[in-house]
């Protein structure tokens, strides 16, 4: 993974954290729920295959969601690679990246909360060993944390096992490392 993005990560979650402390009014979940929310999000994924090194694609994935009490949503997801991955040769793809979640959150406070995902999620994967492509689903699951910068804007990372699946008789995993911004409208 690129070091730099992580730090710049991390640092712009700091920084919108101490922003939404400084607020003077409570946010507390923002504009109600059972409103509807959008975000986007870049970062890395992880594609580990049996036999290969990791390879890392940075991807770009889109989401809506809706938020129906402080603890439950529903969440839905679609992005691709920007860049593949390499390595020793190799080359991988996420042509498509899809999931659908159900979203347990666990508010620390009005400013932060941590949520664990569950659902389906899967992945059009294109490799140039042989020149082929995959399309697997299965269980996905991750963890995150949300920092709410008011006005219904929030900042999030996560970590998600995305897929899991073969290629030519290889077993492989897909995981994401991203960092992202959503807005409740």
């Amino acid at each position: 993974m690129n070091k730099s993005i992580a730090w710049i990560g991390l640092g712009i979650v700091a920084v919108g954290s101490s922003a939404a402390m400084a607020q003077s009014q409570n946010y507390a979940g923002g504009p109600g729920y059972g409103s509807i929310y959008l975000g986007a999000s870049a970062g890395e994924m992880f594609y580990n295959e049996d036999g290969l090194g990791t390879m890392s694609p940075t991807v770009a994935l889109f989401r809506v969601g809706e938020q129906f009490s402080p603890y439950v949503a529903i969440e839905g997801r679609i992005g691709t690679s920007v860049s593949g991955g390499d390595w020793n040769g190799y080359h991988v793809d996420a042509q498509l990246i899809y999931a659908g979640y159900v979203k347990g959150i666990l508010p620390i406070s009005p400013w932060i909360s941590g949520y664990a995902l569950a659902g389906l999620g899967g992945a059009q994967m294109h490799r140039d060993y042989p020149d082929s492509s995959s399309n697997d689903v299965g269980l996905s699951f991750g963890l995150g944390g949300e920092v709410h910068l008011g006005g219904g804007a929030s900042l999030d990372l996560e970590y998600v096992r995305l897929t899991s699946g073969n290629n030519v008789g290889f077993g492989y995993s897909a995981d994401m490392l991203t960092f992202g911004v959503n807005w409740r409208l």
